[in-house]
Parts: structure tokens; sequence; C-alpha cells
């Protein structure tokens, strides 16, 4: 995957924006933990059929 310089531009303004790096960081948690919650609970499903 090859990053342009226009995709650096953006990350380098949103972390000079503190509002919307708090926002970046927030939405990037929110969907860490989304994920790990789909995880955990296909795991349990794999262990309660198997």
């Amino acid at each position: 995957m090859k990053l342009d310089k226009e995709w650096w531009r953006t990350v380098r303004y949103a972390i000079k924006e503190r509002g919307r790096t708090v926002r970046l960081i927030g939405i990037l948690v929110t969907v860490g933990v989304i994920a790990g919650a789909l995880i955990v609970i296909a795991h349990g499903m794999t262990v309660t059929i198997g």
C-alpha cells in the first residue's frame, strides 16, 4: 500500500488540531472495544459449540 503526501498532510493536520485528535482517538478506541467484544463473543460461542 502506497501512501501519498496528501495522506500525511491530513494526519499532521489532525494531530495539530487537539479536538480532532481526541475525536480520532475516541473513534479508534470505540472500534477496538467493539471488535474485542465481537472476538470474545465468537470465541465463547466456539467453545460452547465445541
